[in-house]
């Protein structure tokens, strides 16, 4: 049986030798892994390429370790959740030689062949619960049974944030809250469609130009459907790497790889989604969009475009999928419930392209940080809010706290300095952000 979360002594080791030097340090020890990654940056990039059938006892042992490590940190959400959400972060630092994912002097270990279902297949070792169809079923209810209720609820001016008995996505601090309906489905709307490409494409040609007057430019893609023993045959290591274009796209459909009918039934393992690159380049800073939505709409839309941008965490690993991905699909019903209502998108085109135009990362000042769901539910380091809350107090003026933010660690001043610029520049009024130090923990 699993111990309990935060609880944890550190029994399933990836060298001795390592855990021995970490004995007896307090729980910042945890996050000294993304630090020492931070060094290694520094020091220039020293990876290591693996391959999970040559170096498997390798990977079983670093996946174990990377996953025990994550859920021995603090987030706004239950074991459960949790333990549905997390192997979803281990693929990623395996293929990218995050985390533990290094050997004894440093060097990242990468594993590109890392997929969710061979993490899962480690984990499913310790934890019957997380074997890969019964952790797809329970991320897919969890989404669509929100949108369910959301959908049939829409019409109402004040809904409770309660599915099935609990809050939305597992988020414990959304426990019997109440919000605005046409906030906060107009933030769900907003968040829904900043990654759907055409918008993306579109808010070029509405905002040509940065905050600094330079040639504004985002990439961005598609989320498709491809036959997943065809696509697999097809040798296209990562199709979101470079641009695909449309007579390539062509020939896959042509192929049977990539599937022709939006709105047929898909299901894993026969289908997979797969996210295929139409133009290069940065794309959206999932942190800035939710500033921008908190401070246009306030927190009950907020709070819409954080649940929208977790689903579209979720959506990635399903047993049903949805053409375009769940939360495109979702944002587009919504349009449609209040299309009825008040025969007018509950959004509008041109507030989509503002919110694109703000929150590009390589819009002005440039911010390379997007903090993924799992960031955002975090209490970082001795922060007594999750990072998600912490945008809140910035918009409301009050004071932040002196947090590290994202994959990349951006310091709190350097981002919520940026993200108070754009919003000068888009003639938002917020406050000039000031900081707190992270409180010590006893």
């Amino acid at each position: 049986m699993r111990r309990p979360r935060g609880n944890r002594p550190g029994g399933m080791r990836r060298l001795d030798d390592l855990l021995d030097r970490a004995a007896g340090r307090t729980n910042d020890r945890w996050d000294s892994r993304d630090n020492d990654r931070e060094r290694r940056r520094e020091r220039g990039p020293v990876v290591r390429t693996m391959d999970i059938r040559r170096d498997r006892e390798i990977f079983e042992r670093l996946t174990a370790l990377d996953y025990d490590y994550l859920l021995c940190q603090r987030f706004t959400a239950g074991a459960r959740v949790l333990g549905d959400l997390l192997p979803q972060s281990v693929v990623g630092r395996a293929q990218n030689g995050h985390g533990w994912f290094t050997d004894e002097f440093g060097v990242s270990l990468r594993f590109p062949d890392a997929t969710f279902e061979r993490v899962l297949s480690v984990l499913e070792k310790v934890d019957p619960n997380l074997r890969g169809v019964q952790v797809r079923e329970r991320r897919g209810a969890l989404v669509t049974r929100f949108g369910e209720w959301l959908l049939a609820n829409c019409g109402r001016p004040r809904l409770k944030l309660e599915v099935d008995g609990a809050p939305p996505l597992g988020i414990e601090f959304l426990a019997g809250h109440e919000v605005d309906t046409r906030a906060f489905c107009t933030g769900m709307v907003l968040a829904g469609f900043m990654d759907d490409w055409e918008h993306r494409r579109t808010a070029m040609l509405a905002h040509k130009r940065t905050f600094g007057g330079q040639p504004f430019n985002v990439g961005g893609g598609d989320i498709m459907i491809v036959d997943r023993e065809k696509f697999e045959m097809c040798g296209i290591e990562d199709p979101g790497a470079t641009v695909m274009e449309p007579d390539q796209l062509r020939e896959l459909r042509d192929y049977g790889i990539l599937c022709r009918e939006g709105r047929g039934p898909y299901r894993f393992p026969e289908h997979e989604q797969v996210y295929f690159r139409r133009r290069l380049g940065d794309g959206v800073c999932d942190d800035l969009a939710m500033i921008w939505v908190a401070a246009s709409y306030g927190y009950d839309a907020l709070l819409g475009a954080f649940l929208m941008d977790g689903i579209d965490t979720y959506d990635k690993y399903l047993l049903e999928m949805t053409w375009g991905g769940y939360d495109t699909y979702l944002a587009g019903r919504l349009q449609e419930r209040f299309l009825d209502l008040d025969d007018r998108p509950l959004v509008s085109d041109e507030r989509i392209f503002d919110l694109i135009h703000f929150a590009a990362k390589r819009n002005d000042p440039p911010l390379n940080l997007s903090s993924s769901h799992r960031r955002l539910i975090q209490f970082e380091a001795q922060a007594p809010v999750p990072t998600v809350l912490n945008h809140w107090r910035f918009v409301m003026g009050e004071p932040v706290y002196d947090i590290h933010l994202g994959f990349s660690r951006v310091p709190a001043e350097e981002f919520y300095g940026g993200a108070w610029h754009r919003l000068q520049a888009a003639k938002l009024p917020v406050p000039a952000p000031r900081f707190l130090k992270a409180r010590k923990e006893r």
